[in-house]
């Protein structure tokens, strides 16, 4: 698998190259177009001078006329290079970021809004699924707010069933032809400079634009603009003529009833923006859909109900609304017809219509985000998907962690055999315990998510991953080390002894308390998950004493990372995981090496 990864990392960064060449060729280009136009510009300036001096030189009209065409010619010509120029750029940033991300090194993607939201799972600290580098930024390629959603929900729940995460798998193994699709919209929308909120729509089509007097006062405008319009045309074909007061009613009586609707305008101008760029959105989604029947499933509704027509008729009635920029033009075109009350008719009209299915096509699109992520995720960083049974168990090989420096990081294997479910994890000081737990915890969460996953095969379960790795004390709360600790173990200890399957990882395991209370606590919790038949994972300790449980507790295995000292009595570590118990210790030696054990 790192093989092939590479080869990935090779070829991106070739593109990379050849993109950077192209966008300065490009900027040559239009640096040139630029030196044009202002030549063209002083060229015309200077047109105007003979015309000045004799307006009877027809010739400089023409040359003026064919300057001016010109310039126009290259100013068109410069914004369109301009634009591709930046289509290019976005390219060239989206190639960078997959670089960054096969390297092991930050994506640079936005992260903050997603940190805050997941803080309330203990999980997703502790595994490090979110934050500046993170799982989070290895496949975050969202286009909305409520595609992010989705995606930090993904990283939450765990699906009911085996199956709804092979029909992931299959759909983004179905989809794959589409990793391209995707990724040129999130680069239209990017140039521009999509600011989406879902909630913004949504809070549009949930409430009326309009209150219960609407329908009163627009019948009452009609009931007044029918014989008035009537008496306008007898009056002009001079058939009678109808006094000049009878024709000024219908005009006082549209301007007194537009405040009833003076709110409307300012609510519709608000998602405007959003509907010029969600349109050809869905627009380019209902095309793609008809050939591909993968496509076709995520998209049910959006195929039932075609909202690109809706979305259009929106946008024109927004049209309408929108004679209300200019006072004069808006005075006139109401003093003879009820224009803008029947283009707010028709916008509550439109508005319930959208109403019924529109929240589902946007709980559609955000899927489709989400699926998009694991497209660009497939093609770029790796391509083996997990194995499921249909009981506890849990077996890879050459897993490992894609957040550590592709250069330095560790694979390793493993299996639990038999009735073996808990791993009790030995080793010094940095050995790699701590990053095997998130390695393991990650790539599980990548299994459900119905992800590919970094390792060359991994067979499981769709565990519910519960950690306790990241534990501090809340003075909020008034909660200490030690207390948290032990709030968190009780939950994953009620968890895995119910019905549920768990995977717990669990660190330094009462890392707060003192030598005797740890040793007998932490037996206690090691033999109740070891005697779980739902559940397996590994809790790590540096009390080597406790290695001694898997002599009782037959479902227990040691297991250790350790470290190697040259001639010169310096430390190395080969992050490998290793049978039996840690043979080694290097406490004393760290703290030798730093000067503060004195007298040994």
């Amino acid at each position: 698998m790192q093989n092939k990864r590479h080869q990935t990392l090779i070829r991106l960064q070739k593109r990379s190259a050849k993109l950077q060449d192209f966008i300065s060729a490009w900027n040559q280009k239009i640096q040139k177009y630029q030196q044009a136009r202002l030549l063209v510009a002083l060229l015309f300036c200077f047109s105007l001078f003979p015309l000045a001096m004799n307006e009877k030189e027809r010739w400089g009209y023409f040359i003026s006329a064919v300057l001016i065409a010109l310039f126009l010619t290259l100013v068109y010509r410069t914004r369109r290079f301009v634009s591709f120029r930046d289509s290019l750029q976005l390219y060239l940033l989206f190639t960078q970021r997959q670089i960054q991300r096969i390297s092991g090194l930050s994506s640079g993607r936005p992260w903050k809004s997603a940190h805050e939201k997941a803080q309330a799972q203990r999980t997703i600290p502790d595994l490090g699924l979110t934050g500046s580098h993170s799982l989070w930024t290895l496949l975050d390629e969202t286009l909305t707010e409520g595609g992010q959603d989705r995606l930090l929900s993904w990283f939450q729940q765990r699906p009911t069933s085996i199956a709804t995460i092979l029909k992931r798998q299959q759909q983004v193994k179905a989809l794959r032809p589409l990793s391209w699709f995707y990724t040129k919209l999130g680069l239209t929308l990017e140039t521009q400079e999509l600011q989406a909120t879902k909630g913004q729509l949504l809070e549009f089509l949930a409430q009326p634009t309009i209150d219960n007097s609407f329908n009163k006062i627009l019948l009452l405008n009609f009931l007044v603009w029918i014989p008035t319009s009537i008496a306008m045309l007898i009056t002009y074909l001079k058939i009678v003529t109808v006094p000049n007061w009878i024709l000024l009613i219908f005009p006082l009586v549209s301007w007194l009833s537009l405040g009833s609707v003076a709110a409307v305008f300012s609510k519709a101008v608000g998602i405007s923006h959003y509907l010029s760029v969600l349109n050809p959105l869905l627009k380019s989604i209902e095309v793609k859909a008809q050939g591909f029947s993968a496509l076709k499933e995520v998209f049910a509704k959006l195929l039932e109900i075609r909202p690109s027509k809706l979305l259009g008729r929106l946008e024109r009635i927004l049209g309408f609304l929108g004679t209300q920029t200019n006072p004069l033009l808006h005075f006139v075109v109401n003093a003879f017809f009820p224009w803008t009350l029947l283009s707010v008719y028709f916008l509550e009209k439109t508005r319930k219509e959208m109403a019924t299915g529109f929240p589902k096509i946007l709980q559609e699109l955000s899927d489709f985000e989400v699926i998009g992520c694991l497209l660009i995720f497939d093609k770029f960083q790796t391509q083996n998907f997990p194995t499921f049974e249909n009981q506890a168990k849990l077996e890879f090989q050459n897993l490992f962690h894609p957040l550590i420096d592709q250069t330095k990081v560790i694979s390793n294997s493993f299996k639990f055999q038999n009735v073996q479910n808990l791993g009790l994890l030995t080793g010094s000081n940095m050995s790699g315990k701590s990053t095997f737990l998130r390695t393991v915890g990650l790539n599980q969460i990548l299994a459900n998510m119905g992800a590919p996953i970094f390792a060359d095969s991994m067979s499981t379960y769709n565990y519910q991953v519960e950690t306790c790795i990241e534990v501090s004390d809340s003075l909020r709360d008034g909660y200490s080390y030690f207390y948290s600790e032990v709030r968190r173990l009780k939950v994953i200890l009620e968890n895995s002894t119910g019905s549920a399957q768990i995977l717990f990882l669990i660190d330094e395991i009462f890392r707060g308390t003192n030598n005797r209370e740890r040793q007998i606590g932490s037996r206690s919790v090691i033999t109740q998950l070891a005697r779980s038949k739902n559940s397996v994972g590994f809790v790590s300790t540096h009390d080597l004493e406790l290695t001694t449980l898997s002599d009782d507790v037959q479902s227990v295995i040691n297991l250790h990372f350790k470290e190697s000292i040259d001639s010169n009595g310096k430390m190395s570590f080969s992050y490998e995981l290793n049978p039996g118990p840690c043979p080694t210790t290097n406490a004393l030696r760290i703290m030798e090496s730093e000067g503060i054990l004195i007298g040994r």
